[in-house]
Parts: structure tokens; sequence; C-alpha cells
């Protein structure tokens, strides 16, 4: 972090675990603001995922339909999976893909890591582009 945020910076006071399941865990921390209060920070702590965009030979995208149960309806998705304790992004982009779609790539490009609800959450999706697919 640059110095010059400092001034940004809320010092953690106390932490406290409201809920521990299978993957998540729910936090309630109470923080040092930098202007001398205090404030009650909650958010979620998320062992990270992977996506794949994968990119067929005709250009066409292939995704995938899966049911949400937090949004109650069937979405269409790339596909995604949690990383695993002390998998790599690249190795978990590789099995999810294989997992959900039955396809493998013989090209893989990392474009980044998106942090897609950072005000509660710490989760980072690691974001691959496949190419090359073939089934199996």
């Amino acid at each position: 972090m640059a110095e010059a945020d400092d001034h940004l910076v809320e010092r953690l006071l106390d932490s406290q675990q409201v809920f521990r399941g299978h993957f998540l865990d729910v936090r309630r921390d109470q923080v040092a603001l930098p202007d001398g209060g205090t404030a009650h920070r909650e958010y979620i702590r998320h062992p990270g995922a992977v996506m794949v965009v994968p990119l067929l030979d005709d250009g066409q995208l292939l995704m995938e339909r899966q049911y949400r149960y937090p949004m109650g309806r069937v979405m269409l998705e790339f596909p995604a999976g949690k990383l695993d304790a002390g998998e790599a992004p690249l190795i978990c982009g590789q099995r999810e893909l294989l997992e959900e779609t039955g396809y493998s790539a013989a090209e893989w490009a990392y474009a980044g890591v998106l942090h897609n609800a950072i005000a509660y959450s710490d989760e980072g999706i690691h974001i691959y582009f496949a190419r090359g697919l073939t089934r199996g």
C-alpha cells in the first residue's frame, strides 16, 4: 500500500467469528478509523475461485446453465469453481472446465483477479481465457 494512502487505512481492534461454514466464514471486526472514531465491519472470508471464459473455434463462448440457490433460479454462466486449499488457480480452472463442460483447453491466458464484492467479502476470482477446446 502506498504511503500516500495511510490516511485511509483502518486498524483492527477486535475480531469475532460470527459463523464458520464448510468454506465460508463470516467475521465482525471492530476497527479504528483514521479520524479517531471506531466502526464495525462485517464481511465474508472466502478461499477464492476461478472463472474460465472458454472460446470455441467458431468464435462462440461456451457457457453453462446452473441452478443457483441464493438467486432462486437457473443462471447462464461461465464455468467456475472454488479453489481448494493450496490449489493453483490454473489447475482449478482446468479442473472446473473439464468437470462442468466436458472440455479441455490447449491454450490458457490469465486475465487477472476480480474482487466482485469488496465491501463485504475478500473473495478473489481468478479469470482465465481458454482456447483450443476439445472434448475430454
